[in-house]
Order: structure tokens, then C-alpha cells, then sequence
């Protein structure tokens, strides 16, 4: 399964980080594919909760139905997606406390047979979303 990778460093504390990550209200502030939740923006962030999201990424729209597959504040959430047409998804969130900041490492994995022919490309426009999303959280959190 093709999958991006990021590290970045936060000023911020862990609890500072995970709190900005976890608040789905301001997803769409930092998160460059995001484009809605259907069903509004969740709030439960534990092991087991699902939510429906609208994504973009290279100019295609999609619908993805998430499950919080572990929660562990403040130090890790990983979220499972299934999106159109067998396709599947995955963020792993990593925080760990740096000196007064945090490292935040953030894995995205995506797969499925439609994406195939697309790998490539797609791989390229997610390690530019995740670039250019990372980015955005930093200046939100700071």
C-alpha cells in the first residue's frame, strides 16, 4: 500500500498538538483535502467512533467513512478509512514531547484496486496535500 510520510516540529506542547488535531471543527483550517462532514463535525474521539468526510485530492471529489481504530491522548490517533470504489485509507498520528515542543510524525496509507493505475500520481499530489497541510497546523497551533 502506497503511503506519505511527515515529520514536523510544534513550539507547542503534546496536549496543545492533540488538541488541534482532534478538534474536527477546524479540520477544514489546516487539512487541504478536506472538503466537509456530511453529518457534522465529530466529537467523539475515541476507539470505535466512525464519521462520514468529503474529500478532494487531485480534483476528484470522494466520500470516506472513518473509524477511530486507537485514541491515546496525547500521544497517538489512528483513523481507518474506506472511501469509493473499494479504496481505503490511513492517518497514524504520532506525537512525542521534544525538548518544550513536540514531533508530530503523520503516516498516510492509501490502497485499493481502482487506485492502481493512479499510484504514482496520487502518491505525489498526497505528499503535497500532507506538505502543504502539515504547514497550515503548525501556524494554527503556534
Amino acid at each position: 500500500m502506497p503511503s506519505v510520510n511527515k515529520t514536523i516540529e510544534f513550539a507547542a506542547s503534546p496536549d496543545a498538538v492533540w488538541q488541534t488535531i482532534t478538534d474536527f471543527s477546524k479540520y477544514g483550517e489546516w487539512n487541504v483535502t478536506h472538503v466537509a462532514f456530511p453529518d457534522g463535525a465529530p466529537t467523539d474521539v475515541t476507539a470505535g467512533a466512525t464519521f462520514k468526510e468529503k474529500v478532494k485530492i487531485m480534483g476528484m471529489p470522494g466520500d470516506v467513512a472513518w473509524q477511530v481504530d486507537e485514541a491515546d491522548a496525547p500521544t497517538s490517533l489512528r483513523l481507518s478509512g474506506k472511501g469509493p470504489m473499494g479504496t481505503h485509507m490511513k492517518y497514524v498520528y504520532t506525537l512525542s514531547p521534544n525538548g518544550d515542543g513536540t514531533q508530530l510524525d503523520l503516516e498516510s496509507e492509501f490502497g485499493g484496486a481502482a487506485l492502481g493505475a493512479m499510484a504514482g500520481a496520487l502518491t505525489k499530489e498526497t505528499d503535497k496535500a500532507l506538505g502543504e497541510s502539515v504547514e497550515k497546523l503548525k501556524a494554527l497551533v503556534a
